[in-house]
């Protein structure tokens, strides 16, 4: 088998064809999805559009606005798609990436175990993840998650690369990189830890260029998070709650069912497959890391569910090597073709049925929010910058109220009762009086809450 091989060994197109037409469907369905729903992209995605329109102005994006960590490859793909309407940028993002994510599945499970497993998977993976959130809110997850499954479908040292990548957005990635570049080198156990440890310095190293050149501090993002923990309380989970609370988030974002069967496939075909001959560790590597470094997170103060998109990936994957493992061979489909087929059947109706969770309506309402105040928010700007009070929500407001209008973070500033701004937004979740907390100025209602407007603009009303 060549370093860089897919699927079956062969690196002809014939047996690639298949998953690239499954990821064209799957991409196809997914991104219907998205738009066929009202804009719902969360703060991230928002975050992630306003640096990226910075970057292609030729500015130095402002990351101290924003509510969300700047993650190198998360500002690129923002810079990517600045042709696109902001609302939508990242989602469509998230829905190529899950595209991608579903074929580099079913690539895995047909090299592992046949067009059955290859089905299962991505079946099992469509109907039974959390994905409706991910689709609507735009996660750059699914680039992670994608990534990830893509280092698995390679073979050889090739496999390096998409970890890399990934790690400039998760660093639970950093390991996984380390791990590819020990497996897949030959030599002593010298020559395979250096490969390991260059592997793994490689997206760290990167992160820190990153840093240098967009925030003029090598170890910037570090700092961000510093000054962003602080403002946040937070208390150590005791370690005897970490696995209930391990099992919550996992669930929460996979079917229980799905959970089980994947440890259980997973498990079965390693434990089998020491009998069988040598057995491809990186899916069992993904699930170990990912499962361990989310547990200390937990510790620490907590995860965000979403995170875990990989593991439910590799736990699908994990569904059909099971059903591999017990399904009775001649009620296996043998035909890779017909198993496309069936994959592309189960996801287009996994996106057809998909339904509005409570928080995707919440985030609709707050968009259109948006939307409808940014009119206001433009006749303010061409007055001077805008104020937006309260700290925190400031950091949820800003990033939304820049990309939208695609102007300058550098407009907007946080108001704490001084500063030389051309008006205040008071924008809060929850209904708050005004009173003190805006200037005495002249005040407007928007949807996003009380505009006060400095009498000297002359370009508003």
């Amino acid at each position: 088998m060549g370093e860089g091989s897919l699927l079956s060994g062969r690196a002809d197109w014939l047996a690639v064809l298949p998953a690239l037409l499954l990821a064209v469907a799957a991409g196809a369905a997914f991104l219907w999805r998205t738009l066929a729903w009202e804009p719902a992209v969360r703060v991230d995605g928002w975050a992630y559009a306003a640096w990226g329109q910075a970057l292609m102005s030729g500015d130095r994006p402002l990351f101290d606005l924003g509510a969300t960590t700047p993650k190198p490859l998360a500002v690129v793909l923002g810079a990517l798609v600045v042709p696109l309407p902001p609302e939508r940028a990242l989602a469509v993002v998230a829905a190529l990436a899950l595209g991608v994510l579903v074929a580099g599945l079913f690539a895995v499970a047909q090299r592992e175990a046949g067009a059955a497993a290859a089905v299962v998977a991505v079946g099992a993976f469509a109907v039974g993840a959390r994905l409706d959130l991910v689709v609507a809110f735009g996660y750059i997850d699914a680039v992670v998650a994608a990534l990830v499954v893509i280092a698995i479908a390679l073979r050889g040292r090739v496999r390096v690369a998409p970890l890399v990548l990934a790690g400039l957005l998760r660093p639970e990635a950093w390991i996984l990189a380390a791990v590819a570049g020990f497996l897949e080198t030959k030599g002593s156990v010298w020559r395979r830890a250096t490969a390991a440890l260059v592997a793994g310095a490689l997206a760290p190293a990167l992160w820190i260029l990153n840093d240098v050149v967009l925030m003029r501090d090598p170890l910037g993002t570090v700092h961000w998070q510093s000054q962003r923990w602080q403002e946040v309380t937070s208390v150590d989970v005791p370690w005897s709650d970490v696995p209930g609370d391990f099992w919550a988030a996992l669930t929460g974002q996979a079917n229980i069912v799905l959970v089980l069967a994947g440890l259980i496939g997973l498990a079965l075909h390693y434990w089998k497959g020491r009998r069988r001959g040598p057995t491809d560790s990186l899916p069992l590597a993904v699930a170990i890391v990912w499962s361990s470094v989310s547990a200390i997170e937990i510790h620490a103060g907590g995860v965000n569910p979403r995170y875990l998109l990989p593991l439910v990936a590799v736990l699908a994957l994990g569904c059909g090597l099971l059903v591999a493992e017990i399904l009775p061979k001649r009620l296996r489909p043998g035909s890779r073709w017909l198993g496309t087929a069936l994959a592309a059947v189960a996801v287009v109706l996994a996106t057809a049925t998909m339904g509005l969770a409570p928080e995707v309506s919440s985030r609709i309402e707050r968009n259109k929010a948006v939307a409808a105040t940014r009119p206001a928010v433009e006749a303010v700007l061409s007055c001077g910058r805008l104020g937006v009070a309260r700290r925190i929500p400031a950091r949820d407001a800003i990033p939304q109220l820049a990309a939208s209008t695609r102007r300058p973070m550098y407009d907007f500033g946080i108001y704490r009762g001084r500063g030389r701004f051309a008006a205040v937004l008071h924008h809060t979740r929850r209904p708050r009086p005004a009173d003190g907390v805006l200037p005495p100025w002249p005040r407007y209602e928007t949807p996003m809450g009380p505009l006060a407007v400095a009498p000297s603009c002359n370009s508003f009303g």
